[in-house]
């Protein structure tokens, strides 16, 4: 009688035994995210990349970055060993995002996922990121763009996400902008001057300096230029400039017409190696009239004539 009791209390440990198996395989079978857990299973992903050294052309420069993405799933022990050995040829799809950007930056991906085998050895793959910057950019400021790689439930394999900032600068933009109020030509008299502001707007990214030179001018005449202005950074900063130019002195009629031709490079203000294209404005003047002696050459000839009629009467006299 007590042997039948004890086997039928080893029977019932066999069974309870048997069952709680059971019950543990039916769990991690569908409870993979407890099962990783588990037995430590877990995806990795990692992005890399090259930056070239110059600074990014704002608006006209797309610069092309090439990305490595990295994937391994980590093991621990054998059985996690065999659990990624499970998966055979299959591939992970690593999810990819832009997910921030400094406001004046557009970037977007090429490919939006990247399928890596399933592997406890690292394995590389691609994707390249486009940038373009706007012309509000501020020129050698820290841009930047943030990615997100991501993989979801792989089985056993948890799900697994990053994300990855990438800086950058952007180049100076130096862009002006002209306006000539008062036009570019002017009819005067050979006794006076043609003055013509010279109106200069910042369009560029950052502040500016502005010099000017005439190149060219019309012989005989004479010009006087603003030698440089400055702009601050903030978009539609002005300065004025103004030329003055001057026609012949010859005395006599005149029907003359000048043309002085101008020049403009900017630079930025705070080294003005870095420069920008130069740009140019002429100006047509128009002189017509007589061109007569100034009053201090008519008393000085009036006061000579008195002096040789003052110097005749008294040679005459001595005679």
């Amino acid at each position: 009688m007590k042997n039948v009791r004890k086997k039928n209390h080893i029977d019932k440990i066999i069974t309870k035994f048997v069952f709680l198996l059971l019950l543990s395989s039916v769990i991690l079978v569908f409870s993979p995210i407890s099962s990783a857990g588990l037995l430590r299973v877990n995806s990795y992903i990692d992005v890399a990349w090259t930056l070239d050294e110059d600074p990014i052309v704002p608006r006209d420069e797309v610069r092309i970055l090439n990305l490595t993405v990295n994937y391994q799933a980590n093991k621990a022990g054998d059985l996690g060993a065999g659990i990624i050995d499970a998966y055979g040829n299959k591939n992970a799809l690593i999810k990819m995002e832009v997910v921030d950007s400094s406001p004046w930056c557009t970037a977007n991906l090429r490919s939006d996922t990247v399928p890596l085998p399933i592997s406890s050895k690292m394995q590389k793959g691609t994707n390249q990121l486009n940038i373009q910057i706007k012309e509000d950019a501020p020129a050698y400021g820290l841009g930047f763009v943030r990615i997100k790689a991501s993989v979801g439930q792989l089985g056993w394999l948890s799900p697994y996400s990053n994300e990855f900032e990438l800086n950058f600068q952007p180049a100076y933009l130096p862009i002006i902008n002209t306006e000539l109020p008062k036009g570019n030509s002017e009819k005067i008299d050979p006794f006076q001057s043609a003055v013509f502001p010279i109106e200069i707007e910042n369009m560029g990214n950052a502040r500016t300096k502005v010099f000017l030179e005439v190149v060219s001018i019309t012989d005989g005449w004479t010009a006087a230029v603003t030698d440089d202005v400055t702009l601050d950074e903030v978009e539609g900063s002005e300065s004025t400039a103004y030329i003055t130019i001057k026609p012949s002195k010859r005395i006599g009629y005149h029907d003359d017409k000048g043309i002085v031709r101008v020049s403009l490079t900017p630079a930025r203000a705070e080294d003005i190696n870095d420069l920008g294209e130069t740009s140019y404005v002429t100006f047509i003047v128009q002189s017509k009239g007589i061109s007569t002696p100034g009053f201090e050459v008519i008393l000085f000839v009036c006061a000579l004539l008195v002096v040789v009629m003052i110097s005749k009467k008294r040679l005459k006299a001595n005679n």
